[in-house]
């Protein structure tokens, strides 16, 4: 069969007309209604690198060596990934977008045509494993874009377009009451809605599609750049969801005022929606090939948005974005179809993203690389029980450091554990058990069956529970200080892979601290020595202070950075400096394009 993940970048997982009625989701229900949907799917990681890296390796958050999102990661070449597994197997493979796997040349304002790769974009990939391409960056690389550095840019540059695409990105400016910039973008972009990125990528993959060859079953992994800030639209794109206004305001954001809210949200929605009718399109041309009933096809995205939530009792951290513990974060919408697929059935086990990996292997014939985390979910996918495992998602970021498993218990419940080093970042701050007790742990366990919004910890009342969990988590998170002695059964084995030593994964200062801790109780004093209490607790009072030095220096740097851009921006989009000579009838999908889908 052929196999087609469409991911958007940056979709939290009550933002469809599942859970939001006034927005318009139209592809996604018809898959979900078609197929199988699962309402708590979670990511190996909230953030864009690690968790593709897991999709692209079956390898879970700590083994995979992308444990952040700086420019200059990459995948190791010693890793196998699952394009190589299914192009040996003979399927063609084609990407499409923003992979985030490797760089696509040297992108410090190298011009694409001088890139030292066979084509523009076309960095790793061959050995990645993908037998066709159009690899591009993300949005977050417009600020960059003094010369194109992808095929995308490339594009702009040659109709004149660039400057604008580049002068834009800075336009969505920090506000008194909203630090972070990409949220606030008051106007629409004045590119052509058929050279907005989602739209080229849309076009690229129909373009991939119609050229692969109809001998071999296909594999199609389409990633979107949106709705990822800056939350910048078209005009086109904006008038549907104007007229939807007012969106629901972020929970316990009272400090937020309501207009930049409705600005953020409003802007968030037309980005969900414009990738919906994208996709459309791109299954046309899957259905064009005449194999619609031998395909499966799953929607999902690589991680969620904080949009806001908790804004109230996060003093120290902006909730925007991703990089948190908390579901608006992790949990993403994740729905597919294809032949064997019970139609309209929804799965409320939490099931990872991760397993979508082994998943397109098993379906397609492909062997699965040694010693890989994926476990396929086909028996899930034609109507079997999931098998309880719990959905784990980590990060180690800077001082975003935490992990969380969750699982379906036998009550019929959902259980979440939410375990940080020191504080739980990115939101809910001053909640109970924030104040970072003598072993650093921080631990939380929420029924997310009935507390969706997780408010209320209840690990006093289920300890067995928390320690399943625990047990279950990724190191140095396994156990978070728990006794998990009676479920080592429930442990993971550690597996090992042929990576050399200096491909092993950053270690970043979460890690360190971590680490540390545990050299005090190892050394310094046997527990409960008021030794080990004193160095614990200064250790952390140290550490806070120096992490809060740290973030204060840096959005100092970061506000005086966002007022040159500005005044870059506004010379760059000052009259005459931008061609438009571009009209509307570019070469994109239209959004209505679809024959096959009614």
């Amino acid at each position: 069969p052929d196999f087609v993940l469409l991911i958007a970048d940056q979709w939290r997982h009550d933002w469809t007309s599942f859970d939001l009625p006034a927005l318009e989701t139209p592809l996604f229900r018809y898959i979900a209604e078609k197929g199988t949907r699962f309402a708590r799917a979670v990511v190996p990681s909230p953030l864009c690198n690690p968790s593709r890296a897991s999709l692209a390796t079956g390898l879970r958050y700590t083994r995979h060596g992308i444990t952040g999102a700086k420019k200059t990661i990459e995948l190791s070449p010693k890793l196998a990934t699952i394009y190589q597994q299914l192009r040996s197997a003979g399927v063609w493979t084609l990407d499409v977008g923003k992979d985030d796997l490797t760089l696509l040349g040297r992108w410090r304002g190298k011009p694409c045509a001088a890139a030292t790769t066979p084509r523009c974009g076309a960095k790793r990939s061959r050995q990645l494993g993908f037998a066709d391409y159009a690899r591009c960056y993300g949005k977050d690389f417009a600020p960059y874009a003094r010369k194109a550095l992808d095929p995308y840019m490339d594009e702009l540059e040659r109709m004149g377009l660039l400057g604008l695409y580049r002068g834009e990105s800075f336009l969505c400016p920090a506000s008194s009451g909203v630090q972070s910039t990409g949220y606030l973008c008051p106007n629409a972009t004045r590119l052509p809605q058929r050279k907005f990125i989602d739209d080229w990528i849309a076009q690229r993959a129909v373009d991939l599609v119609k050229r692969a060859p109809s001998d071999k079953p296909l594999f199609l992994q389409v990633n979107y750049a949106g709705p990822h800030p800056p939350f910048i639209v078209t005009g086109d794109m904006r008038k549907g969801v104007a007229e939807r206004a007012p969106w629901p305001l972020a929970y316990n954001s009272t400090r937020l005022d309501a207009e930049s809210q409705q600005l953020m949200r409003a802007n968030y929605a037309a980005g969900v929606e414009h990738i919906d009718k994208l996709n459309r399109a791109v299954l046309d041309a899957i259905a064009d090939r005449g194999r619609w009933n031998d395909t499966y096809i799953c929607v999902l995205s690589d991680h969620g948005e904080m949009l806001g939530d908790f804004w109230d009792i996060s003093p120290s951290f902006e909730p925007l974005g991703k990089n948190s513990p908390w579901q608006a974060s992790i949990a993403v919408p994740l729905a597919c179809m294809g032949p064997g697929v019970p139609a309209g059935r929804v799965v409320e086990e939490p099931v990872s993203t991760i397993d979508l990996a082994a998943t397109a292997m098993d379906l397609q014939g492909a062997s699965a690389p040694a010693g890989i985390d994926s476990v396929s979910m086909r028996g899930v996918l034609h109507g079997g029980s999931h098998d309880g495992r719990p959905a784990v998602s980590t990060l180690m970021e800077e001082n975003h450091t935490f992990s969380t498993a969750q699982k379906r218990f036998g009550d019929g419940r959902v259980y979440k554990l939410v375990c940080c080093i020191g504080t739980c970042p990115f939101g809910r701050d001053l909640r109970l058990g924030a104040a970072v007790p003598q072993t650093g742990w921080v631990r939380n366990l929420y029924d997310i069956t009935s507390d969706r919004l997780e408010m209320t910890d209840i690990r006093d009342r289920h300890p067995e529970v928390a320690a399943e969990l625990a047990a279950a988590l990724e190191p140095p998170f396994r156990g978070c200080g728990l006794d998990i002695s009676g479920h080592r059964d429930e442990v993971h084995v550690d597996r090992t892979i042929d990576l050399p030593e200096q491909d092993t994964p950053h270690r970043p200062l979460a890690w360190r601290v971590l680490a540390t801790q545990r050299l005090f109780s190892s050394t310094l004093a046997p527990a409960g020595s008021q030794h080990f209490v004193a160095a614990t607790i200064l250790f952390s009072a140290v550490l806070y202070t120096l992490l809060a030095g740290w973030s204060m220096r840096r959005r100092r740097w970061l506000t005086w950075m966002q007022v040159q851009r500005q005044d870059e921006a506004r010379e760059l989009l000052a009259p005459g400096r931008v061609s438009h000579g571009v009209t509307e009838s570019g070469d994109g999908p239209a959004a209505g394009e679809v024959q096959h889908l009614a």
